[in-house]
């Protein structure tokens, strides 16, 4: 996905260039200017100091005290005036003056610009005559205190509207003792100096602006033929390589596609870097296509193991519908695509359950390969009738031979007697087993542990006996259970095991399955699960109180009336909810409907059992065998026009009902729905 630039690099790099040359500029004419307006300053303020202290040495201190105290004018005093004057008109300066402080202002003794009556002869009068007084302000006033106290001072340069801009001198006449008698100002005009400088500075500005320009515009054609201009070929050089290669790129035949950019600097080896990337992108997308070539063949290789190895342990539940006398449930959640847990349960004959949890050493494949060797071996074993001590040695020698992956596995192995409720059974090093009995809790059964299997040849192991009571449970699992970890690499431990187990012990084996799996969960929370969890568990029921109520109907229609009657009964009586009710008698209309119209079965059975909100209906027919669970469900996204007839009904019933399983043995269908509430 291509980006669009905001801002160029060219136009980042003009701006800043812009910007430091105008800033340089500036700098630069500041500098300038300063340097000659410094110079043209200190210029006049040495003619103004000179001025005054020339004129200062001419004067008498005592006659400045005469003409202060008396006001009289004496030929001395004209000689001065006219000395005054000279200087005046000598040397460019526009006021020449003496004062002598008097209070906060000064009283005019001399000055240049004093008129001058008949005869040359100045008037007693005019513009600052002989004591005329003037109050002192700013830096004037400042100057003063200055002289008073005996400090040098500097000129003054400041605006005046009659005159404009006016640079200002002045220094002390002093008496013999030291004290002053007056002092010389002296005036001089900066109005042209101030527009020699302006003058100055435009030309200045206009030079350097021209310069800088200038400057600019060369640095600026060669910033774009020797950094932008290759940037740009690389930056579509890459978009193209992408853009134009695509089809390659997928299929690993792309070319390298950078333009030979030569430089001799670093975008030279910017782009000989670009080459390098396209050169190694191009390499590591054909090792990647490769590679996920063999990861995609592995991946489907490894979907269909772990369906291999789901459909090697049962899955179907209710496992036994046709007996009543217990309910079984079991779940494993491998840690990977394939576990080496496995549990197994099998009738070894009308009165003999074999019941098995496992756990083998490792993950992955090769524990999966070794789980299906020994889930086969032992089933094979217990299938011939011999004791659960029996089948471990059997079946521990077996496993010993050849395993040069020292591979071992773990085992619990019990054979339950349905009618008695005896459980005998052995354990090769596996967890300790979990049993309630009728209205208690859940506790553990600490047994014998027997070695592992295929740990070490020619092992004994030892069988114990339990009896199942009515109402009891036991459960069994793999250490994945017990070991679970959180975030901090907290166990779960059999502990909280049993807890989670009594928080429902009147619970169905399936109910008491999900309980725990749902507590691990809580607590395990984010953390990634590093081994197979396996549970099952067995309960004994007790038929005088859960037996499952049947009748047997003729499979015709015209029984329909019957079955619907039956049923509704049986869940109106255990307070099922009327949406519940009216749910069951759709399934019921269509599962019955189907056995009367297609099965070809001469008799049939319904029965039903409620429990705890949970209701369990069966159908058994001796019909031809027909399994509607494996039909495929229709395409409901099809109009009615469309979609094939059939099929939509037991959609119906899958959708609604929580389970539906089917099985078939000795002629006899049986279909089992559950529904809870």
């Amino acid at each position: 996905m291509s980006t669009k630039v905001k801002f160029s690099l060219g136009k980042k790099l003009t701006l800043l260039i812009v910007l430091m040359g105008v800033i340089l500029s500036l700098a630069a004419i500041l500098a300038s200017y300063r340097v000659f307006s410094s110079t043209m300053t200190r210029y006049y303020e040495r003619l103004a100091t000179n001025l005054v202290r020339t004129l200062a040495t001419q004067l008498d201190a005592d006659k400045l005290d005469y003409y202060y105290e008396t006001g009289e004018m004496d030929g001395d005093y004209y000689a001065t005036q006219d000395f005054i004057r000279d200087m005046v008109d000598s040397n460019d300066v526009e006021y020449l003056y003496v004062v002598r402080p008097h209070g906060t202002g000064v009283t005019f003794l001399f000055d240049s610009d004093m008129e001058t009556g008949e005869g040359g002869a100045y008037e007693d009068g005019g513009y600052c005559a002989l004591g005329t007084y003037v109050d002192l302000v700013g830096e004037f006033r400042e100057n003063l205190d200055n002289l008073l106290a005996g400090r040098p001072i500097e000129p003054i340069v400041q605006w005046d509207e009659s005159f404009g801009w006016l640079m200002t001198a002045m220094t002390p006449v002093l008496h013999a003792d030291g004290t002053m008698a007056g002092y010389v100002m002296a005036d001089i005009s900066m109005n042209e100096v101030m527009n020699t400088q302006r003058t100055f500075l435009a030309a200045l500005a206009v030079l350097l602006a021209a310069l800088t320009a200038g400057f600019l515009a060369l640095f600026l054609i060669v910033v774009r033929r020797r950094v932008i201009r290759p940037i740009n070929q690389l930056t579509q050089a890459t978009g193209a390589f992408i853009q134009n290669h695509e089809e390659e790129l997928a299929t690993g035949t792309a070319t390298v596609n950078v333009p030979d950019i030569r430089t001799g600097d670093e975008v030279e080896l910017l782009a000989n870097s670009f080459r390098k990337m396209e050169e190694d992108v191009i390499s590591y997308l054909r090792s990647f296509m490769a590679i996920t070539a063999e990861k995609e063949r592995i991946g489907a290789e490894l979907n269909v193991a772990t369906q291999i190895q789901a459909d090697m342990l049962p899955r179907i539940f209710p496992a036994f519908p046709e007996r009543p006398e217990f309910d079984i449930y079991a779940s494993m959640t491998p840690a990977k695509e394939v576990g080496g847990d496995f549990y197994d349960f099998f009738l070894v004959d009308d009165d003999h359950l074999a019941m098995v949890i496992a756990d083998v050493s490792g993950k992955g494949v090769p524990a999966a390969l070794f789980m299906v060797i020994a889930k086969t071996l032992l089933k094979n074993a217990a299938q011939t009738g011999l004791s659960p001590k029996a089948v471990l040695e059997k079946v521990n020698n077996q496993l010993c031979a050849n395993n040069e992956a020292e591979m071992f596995v773990t085992v619990w192995l019990g054979i339950y007697e349905i009618s008695t409720g005896k459980l005998t059974a052995a354990n090769a090093g596996h967890e300790y087993p979990a049993i309630r009995r009728s209205g208690g809790r859940f506790e553990l059964v600490k047994d014998r542990h027997g070695f592992v299997l295929a740990g070490m040849e020619n092992a004994r192991y030892r069988e114990y006996e339990l009896e199942i009571g009515l109402g009891d449970t036991l459960f069994v699992y793999t250490d994945g259970v017990a070991e679970a970890t959180d975030g901090a690499d907290t166990l779960y431990g059999t502990e909280r095991m049993l807890n989670a187990l009594n928080t429902a012990p009147e619970g169905c084996p399936e109910e008491l399955l999900t309980a725990v799996r749902r507590d691990i969960d809580g607590f395990v929370g984010g953390a990634p699960q590093f081994d197979d969890i396996t549970m099952l568990a067995i309960r004994r029921r007790d038929m005088g109180k859960e037996s499952m109520k049947k009748c047997s109907v003729e499979p015709r229609l015209e029984c329909m009336e019957t079955v619907s009657a039956f049923f509704e009964r049986e869940l109106t009586d255990h307070q099922a909810p009327p949406k519940v009710i009216a749910q069951v008698n759709v399934a019921i209309d269509e599962i019955f409907s189907n056995i009367a119209r297609y099965s070809g079965a001469t008799s049939a059975t319904v029965g039903c059992e409620v429990e705890r909100g949970r209701a369990i209906l069966r159908f058994t027919d001796n019909g031809r065998p027909y399994d509607p669970t494996q039909q495929p469900d229709p395409d409901t996204t099809l109009g009615a026009e469309e979609r094939e007839i059939g099929g939509l009904g037991i959609f119906m019933v899958k959708k609604t009902m929580d389970r539906i399983a089917y099985s078939y043995s000795d002629g006899i269908n049986v279909l089992t729905i559950e529904k809870s509430w």
